[in-house]
């Protein structure tokens, strides 16, 4: 009877697991993944999103050595191609997106500079012969402030609004491994960007070069690279 019994319950487990129906194995399904396009920054030109574009002050040419000018935009054609409004720049008449700039001002000195969504977010100075990365620098909050960074002075902007104090570029010595002293190159009071009042020029020696008063409608905008479009003293 025992043995009866073992059989029926052997028969019975072999026939519940061959009515199981085994996981048929399924083939991974291919994750299609888009290719990542970057737009245009500036419209049709061939600046794409995240590179750069290249400027020079046309009248440093003839001392500007070691540098591709075919690549390159004089500040002439600059101007020419490009145009600030309400503090946006815009390419041929087209609001930029994100733009890198780097700008040959003169054999010594070049900047390089930031533009997100059209406006200008700063930029960083590079004076040959000073270690890098620079300790020249200008930022542009949302809030339209305005931070200098010197290398012994800030200065800060509330709004577009206090007063300006710029430096001539402190020279690095190897030897001793310290920067001249900063002497300072001009002062003035400045209004919603733009130089208001009487302000003073002062040469390398410490000395008042000249002065010059100012109204809001000569609009002599401080900032960078905003001033290369003033119509009276454009900054290069």
């Amino acid at each position: 009877m025992k043995k009866i019994f073992s059989t029926i319950i052997i028969i019975l487990f072999i026939s519940n697991y061959s009515a199981q129906k085994l996981p048929i194995a399924q083939k991974p399904k291919l994750i299609k993944i888009s290719q990542i396009k970057y737009k245009l920054a500036c419209g049709d030109s061939e600046i794409n999103f995240k590179k750069s574009d290249d400027w020079y002050n046309d009248k440093n040419i003839s001392s500007i050595r070691a540098y591709d000018f075919k690549k390159s935009k004089s500040i002439n054609t600059v101007k020419k191609l490009y145009n600030i409004k309400n503090d946006i720049l815009f390419f041929k008449k087209k609001k930029i997106d994100s733009l890198r700039v780097f700008y040959r001002q003169s054999e010594e000195i070049d900047y390089i500079l930031y533009f997100i969504k059209g406006k200008a977010t700063g930029y960083v100075i590079n004076v040959n012969n000073n270690p890098r990365p620079s300790m020249y620098s200008v930022s542009y909050d949302e809030e339209g402030n305005t931070n200098y960074n010197f290398i012994e002075h800030n200065v800060f902007l509330s709004k577009g609004n206090g007063i300006l104090k710029n430096y001539y570029f402190s020279e690095w010595n190897g030897k001793n491994q310290k920067f001249s002293k900063e002497t300072l190159k001009e002062e003035g009071e400045v209004r919603n960007n733009f130089k208001f009042g009487e302000w003073k020029y002062y040469n390398k020696e410490g000395k008042i070069d000249s002065t010059k008063i100012y109204t809001l409608k000569d609009s002599v905008d401080v900032r960078f690279p905003h001033c290369i479009f003033n119509k009276k003293e454009p900054c290069y």
